[in-house]
């Protein structure tokens, strides 16, 4: 682990808003840190652009194989829930200058904590953030064969999304240390370093649905609402299953499966849905909801979904629509149940295919 070359000042106005602590610093880096009385512990501090569940898992299994002394402080922009709990879990201790979360572990310390005055990082601040056009071309790289050497050509293609633009999304990306960059001019290529790591920040900045519509089919089971789902074809509008439900799918975890999540053009009024499938629109006792959002980029990705057992419904009547596996995982990770533990299965997947 490699130290900073100085401990950043967001740190050290973070540490100084905790109360019942004292540290000092005596090296570029490093500080001694102790709370009230007690003993003294060196922390390194280690500047991380980004950090993954993946990584934060690989930087637990070092500090286990190596004889704890100086203890690292993960200075990071922000991190997944998830991915705090593996820090938790392994011992090691972060401070992150978005969010102002604060945690520090030593013997005899246990600081976990969130400075509620941290200074907010405004979207404005943060070059090319990951939604809407941008978020489509982290979705075509998340997408992409982890072999494929990356072009811009290729993604704006892909994207139908300029080339300024997606060359820098490719700029702020190589300097989190995402992307790898190879060659120069118009040799230039990259190839996909951090996986994890892009999944995470795509989520973080992708924008929430705008519209969600709640309505009641009356069905057998969730299952036979599936089955009935190719009859929005008739809506000569593009739709997809999404949400904890596309991850399900793509992942089977549930005994049973969720209710069905639609993303529907936004132009189609949710009512249609519910009038083509013999439905209503309600205020409670749902089981199936329309997400619908302005420009539709969620659903340029989508594809049929045929599953190893063949497809759902009626082909004469066409198959489902399915948004794409990335998008499904950072739509269902902050989910209610158990959608994050279908999101977590479903990124295993991704990451053991990627490689």
């Amino acid at each position: 682990m490699l130290r900073t070359s100085s401990v950043p000042s967001w740190v050290i106005r973070i540490l100084r808003q905790i109360h019942g602590i004292s540290f000092t610093q005596i090296e570029p880096g490093a500080f001694y840190l102790s709370v009230a009385e007690g003993k003294r512990f060196k922390f390194s501090v280690q500047l991380l652009n980004v950090l993954s569940r993946e990584k934060a898992g690989d930087l637990v299994e070092e500090w286990n194989r190596r004889a704890h002394g100086e203890r690292p402080l993960f200075a990071v922009r922000h991190i997944s829930a998830h991915t705090r709990e593996v820090l938790r879990a392994g011992g090691l201790s972060w401070v992150e200058g978005q969010t102002g979360i604060c945690h520090i572990v030593a013997p005899g310390i246990l600081i976990d904590t969130r400075v509620e005055d941290a200074e907010q990082e405004e979207s404005t601040s943060v070059p090319s953030r990951l939604r809407d056009r941008s978020g489509l071309i982290a979705e075509a790289l998340l997408s992409m064969d982890q072999n494929c050497a990356i072009r811009v050509s290729a993604i704006t293609k892909q994207t139908q999304v300029s080339a300024g633009l997606v060359s820098r999304v490719f700029r702020r990306l190589t300097n989190l240390g995402i992307l790898d960059e190879h060659g120069a001019g118009p040799n230039r290529y990259w190839h996909l370093k951090d996986f994890g790591a892009l999944l995470e920040l795509w989520g973080q900045e992708e924008r929430q649905v705008e519209r969600v519509t709640n309505l009641y089919v009356w069905s057998r089971s969730p299952q036979a609402l599936y089955e009935r789902l190719p009859k929005l074809h008739d809506l000569k509008a593009q739709w997809a299953i999404a949400g904890v439900a596309a991850a399900n799918l793509y992942a089977p975890t549930l005994s049973t499966a969720p209710n069905p999540i639609i993303r529907l053009d936004a132009a189609v009024p949710a009512k249609e849905v519910a009038s083509l499938l013999a439905g209503e629109v309600v205020d409670k006792g749902a089981n199936l909801e329309v997400w619908q959002t302005a420009g539709n980029l969620a659903l340029q990705k989508a594809k049929p979904w045929m599953s190893t057992a063949g497809a759902i419904g009626d082909p004469a009547g066409g198959l489902l629509q399915i948004i794409s596996r990335p998008r499904a995982y950072i739509e269902s990770i902050a989910g209610p149940g158990r959608a994050p533990e279908v999101a977590q299965n479903l990124r295993e997947r991704m990451i053991s295919t990627h490689g």
